[in-house]
């Protein structure tokens, strides 16, 4: 994905924001099914439901798994790790969905590592249960509740999309992507615990592959991206020390010399105050 994706000033194709009802209690139940890990909301209990955005119609919340590195990547970066939470069009079964080109939808979170206490909060629900589900023979953990909006991007609204395949064999064409573009904030500590997990590997991601499709941007994702070099360009004006000031002043002033000795005007002596 790049940059340069269409972004959706007029609504289009995203006819409005992503509406999430129902993540912030979610009964799952983790297992290590040797290519990753899985949690699998459980049998007849409500689903949580995401619609709006590009999707035309509501879709129920499956299973969410992980892959480190990311699947996807920006501008050619890849994140360490990509949490994928699939859902399947309300109403269809999963023989159904495969079938439908619009049956699946799968939000792409990218995640990235940082050191300290409070980058543990994303993931801290599931960290417990990382070292029952480090070999593969074992079954599934027994249930728990979790609060899924801990797994959600820092903003929800700023995303690319585009209609694409799953990532895994048989591929199939049915499944609009939403990657989010701000990356949820993970720890060191438990991105360290995934070199442990035994998924045939040290990793578990599909190569990077060519993508000719169409993509577009969220306006969120548009705006926001300039956002921080505005500030950081305020910032560095604000903060400028007065050493750095005096420096300026007479570079400026060097260069109206430059520019007054080109013409055969008098130059004045520059000084720094």
């Amino acid at each position: 994905m790049s940059r340069d994706a269409i972004v959706d000033k007029h609504g289009t194709h995203i006819k409005g924001p992503l509406v999430f009802r129902g993540y912030g209690s979610v009964n799952v139940s983790g297992a290590n099914t040797g290519h990753t890990l899985k949690w699998t909301l459980e049998e007849d209990e409500p689903s949580p439901i995401v619609s709006g955005g590009p999707l035309r119609g509501n879709y129920s919340f499956v299973q969410f798994h992980l892959h480190w590195l990311s699947e996807h990547a920006i501008d050619g970066m890849k994140y360490p790790m990509e949490i994928h939470m699939v859902h399947m069009k309300t109403g269809l079964t999963a023989e159904e969905a495969v079938e439908r080109p619009d049956g699946i939808v799968v939000i792409g979170i990218l995640c990235q590592v940082h050191s300290g206490e409070e980058s543990e909060f994303a993931l801290g629900e599931i960290q417990p249960v990382l070292p029952q589900l480090i070999e593969r023979s074992v079954g599934a953990v027994p249930p728990t509740v979790l609060d899924l909006t801990r797994l959600f991007s820092p903003n929800m609204q700023s995303f690319y999309t585009y209609h694409g395949s799953l990532t895994t064999p048989l591929c199939q064409e049915v499944v609009t992507w939403l990657v989010m573009d701000k990356p949820l904030i993970i720890s060191d500590t438990q991105y360290k615990l995934f070199s442990k997990v035994d998924v045939g590997g040290i990793d578990n991601y599909r190569s990077l592959q060519a993508n000719n499709r169409v993509i577009y941007r969220s306006i969120a994702s548009s705006s926001s991206i300039a956002l921080p070099s505005t500030i950081g360009l305020l910032a560095s004006l604000f903060h400028l020390s007065s050493a750095m000031t005096m420096v300026f002043s007479k570079g400026v002033c060097t260069l109206v010399n430059i520019k007054k000795k080109f013409f055969g005007q008098k130059v004045k002596e520059c000084k720094s105050d």
